[in-house]
């Protein structure tokens, strides 16, 4: 396979595929921002599970909709697939180093030695470092008074990323300046003139993306050695297995996307799962119940693992919407999935909430049912991968356990102490990127328990 640096041109003979390429320049980008779910809906319906489009740049792409297809391009043990030539063209114009960008030995090295910053062992420290964090965020919402909780939560888990993250306090300068650099990169992702020129979004992207590489580069030599438990100077101690340090331009790329992938999906994460306990009462009832079986003030590592109902709700809301509502890949030769014949370095879009929904696997899928993920019943495991999603294959999310430890301390402590009211009525548009979540942010008031 090939890096961000050495890929072929995209294969951009789609013809043998039925579809529609779009608009002139911008194809069905418009569309698919607008309204990515419906999208997949539209060309499955009149096309099957394989049609073409285009995209921004003029970007040709086969969407293929379905677990086997999920399963061809996310096992992939035969290196079919190429991750970095699927995000190329997007998350590789500002993370052209991160893990996510990688293939064979670059990834696997990074990924060898990252693994220990989420281990249990690791996973348990983190606990002690949000658990005030986030006491002192819920201290400060308002109560009896209707706020945007993604704007909350948002300023929440950019002082966990700080925290936790990168080692600085979180109400530091530095951490508040490094805070509007992450912001600032983040705008890149979703604008749609993704071009390095003068007085456009995605030059002052990449100057942000600039400023986040040379702190890092600065800081790598500062860590190693030290006895700090952040994420950041666990990676400048990492060693690969040679014994030696990871480069730093393996760290610094892995933390900076380490922060948009974590710090960004479990916000739009914590915000639908607040959207849906608060149209569904009776199960924010259920997990209030369970929070309230814990023994301890607040929860250990143990105790979480142990928070089952609140599990299933994450999950059943990741299962409507994931953090990442798509997912690319670029084949690397010929290949033949589900009877469909696809050539080399052709980039192929699956799509993780579509497999989601489809009634082949999943029981009434548009109702909101965390049972389904009991293990009595564990429509999950119908297909290997009608459920992903984290991924799958070597680039499943390293940070999945993570995620769910902070999104499980945090309900803890919100709904342990208060009960979440949507308006008579609410029913959102929701958008879909780059982060899916209500687009009016989720209004909600607070009464105490």
């Amino acid at each position: 396979m090939s890096d961000l640096n050495t890929l072929a041109p995209d294969n951009r003979d789609l013809s043998m595929f039925p579809g529609e390429y779009g608009l002139p320049f911008l194809g069905k980008t418009v569309e698919f921002v607008k309204d990515t779910l419906a999208m997949c809906n539209k060309h499955y319906e009149k096309y099957g599970p394989v049609s073409r489009l285009d995209m921004v740049k003029n970007q040709r792409v086969l969407m293929c909709l379905g677990p086997e297809f999920n399963e061809a391009t996310l096992f992939d043990p035969k290196g079919n697939f190429s991750v970095a030539g699927g995000y190329a063209s997007s998350l590789g114009g500002l993370y052209p180093d991160g893990m996510l960008t990688r293939d064979d030995a670059k990834h696997k090295r990074t990924r060898r030695a990252s693994q220990p910053a989420f281990k249990n062992d690791a996973l348990k420290t983190y606990v002690d470092m949000l658990i005030p964090i986030q006491e002192r965020r819920i201290q400060d919402l308002p109560i009896n008074e209707e706020f945007i909780f993604y704007d909350n939560i948002q300023k929440t888990l950019m002082d966990v990323a700080a925290r936790v993250f990168i080692g600085l306090d979180e109400l530091s300068p530095e951490a508040k300046k490094l805070g509007h650099l992450f912001s600032e990169i983040n705008e890149g992702l979703i604008t749609p003139l993704p071009y390095d020129l003068p007085f456009l979004q995605f030059r002052k992207s990449l100057k942000a993306r600039e400023e986040l590489r040379q702190f890092f580069i600065e800081n790598i030599p500062k860590r190693r050695g030290s006895n700090g438990l952040d994420m950041f100077t666990r990676y400048c101690n990492a060693k690969d297995e040679d014994g030696e340090y990871l480069d730093d331009i393996d760290i610094d790329g892995h933390i900076a996307f380490l922060l948009f992938a974590a710090f960004d999906t479990t916000t739009s994460a914590l915000t639908n799962i607040l959207y849906y306990l608060g149209k569904n009462p009776e199960w924010q009832d259920k997990v209030r119940n369970e929070i309230f079986s814990v023994t301890n003030e607040m929860p250990t590592f143990e105790d979480l693992a142990e928070m089952n109902l609140t599990e299933y709700v994450f999950q059943e809301t990741l299962r409507f919407y994931p953090s990442v509502m798509v997912l690319n890949r670029r084949t690397t030769r010929d290949v033949n999935v589900a009877g469909y014949d696809i050539p080399a370095n052709t980039v192929v879009m699956i799509s993780p909430p579509f497999t989601h929904r489809m009634e082949q696997w999943w029981d009434d899928p548009y109702t909101f049912d965390p049972m389904r993920f009991s293990p009595e019943r564990a429509e999950h495991k119908r297909h290997g991968f009608s459920y992903v999603p984290f991924g799958g294959g070597a680039h499943k999310c390293i940070g999945m356990h993570f995620a769910m430890m902070n999104a499980k301390l945090y309900l803890f402590r919100l709904l342990k102490n208060y009960k979440i009211n949507l308006r008579s009525d609410y029913d959102p548009a929701f958008q879909h990127v780059h982060l899916p979540r209500p687009v009016d942010g989720l209004p909600i008031t607070l009464t105490r328990i």
